[in-house]
């Protein structure tokens, strides 16, 4: 098979092959059965021209990898940098046809040392799993500091590479301080942690596990200004978990 071409456009192929060598009026693939009246054949073959010719611009990748990412994250009003920082890349799949998260091709965790600064590094190549695509505007970046707002960033402009950048790759980035009420504030936390909760194994969060001693961190801090039991939605209670998951965890600890 030609280099670039993927699942896609190896179907296209067979059904090209197929409509060459046509003595029946009918083929089957699979469990999906296809007629096509002799009377249409000229509007196939015409149809099936104009996509094999479009393969190299519409085939998707064979391998996945990224470039390394550097950025910088201060306090939005005083421009002082922050450190400690937890920061969070992640590239997601897609399941093609659905359109549901599937597992993560790659995840990095890491944190903002005295100057503000982090760096992501480089990875791949990595095969392509089958069924699925890379989010176009990956790598999401997480970042989340006690007292602070949480911010997720994306890219702007959709990519279909085999290799990915980030757009924010030599960024400074500002954390502006929390201003919301408890329940607000609690709310947002959830929601941002749905951003690296998406269910597809019960230990992902062993690839962030700053992250959730974080986040866990701060809805203890919540709970002490008066956030009452029940409003914490789906932030982390590191309480529910066993003595195992807890033993692991101390290792990130401060």
């Amino acid at each position: 098979m030609a280099d670039g071409w993927d699942v896609n456009s190896a179907t296209i192929y067979v059904i090209f092959k197929m409509w060459l060598s046509r003595s029946i009026r009918a083929a089957r693939i699979g469990k999906y059965h296809m007629e096509v009246p002799m009377k249409r054949h000229s509007v196939f073959f015409v149809l099936l021209l104009c996509l094999i010719g479009s393969l190299p611009a519409c085939a998707t990748p064979l391998m996945y990898s990224a470039k390394e990412i550097r950025g910088q994250i201060v306090d939005a009003e005083t421009g002082q940098a922050v450190e400690g920082a937890v920061i969070v890349a992640q590239w997601v799949l897609s399941h093609i046809g659905s359109g549901g998260y599937g597992a993560r091709i790659h995840i990095y965790e890491t944190v903002t040392d005295k100057g503000g600064n982090y760096t992501i590094p480089a990875w791949g190549p990595v095969p392509h799993p089958p069924l699925t695509d890379l989010i176009f505007r990956d790598p999401e970046i997480l970042i989340f500091k006690g007292g602070y707002e949480p911010e997720g960033l994306e890219n702007r402009v959709p990519q279909t590479d085999s290799v990915r950048v980030s757009e924010w790759d030599g960024k400074v980035v500002k954390l502006a301080r929390t201003k919301r009420g408890l329940e607000d504030q609690a709310f947002r936390l959830s929601s941002f942690y749905g951003g690296l909760d998406h269910g597809s194994s019960t230990k992902d969060w062993y690839s962030y596990p700053r992250m959730l001693l974080a986040l866990d961190a701060e809805r203890g801090r919540l709970r002490s200004l008066g956030l009452k039991p029940g409003h914490s939605g789906s932030i982390p209670n590191l309480e529910n978990f066993s003595d195992a998951d807890r033993v692991y965890l101390k290792r990130f600890e401060k």
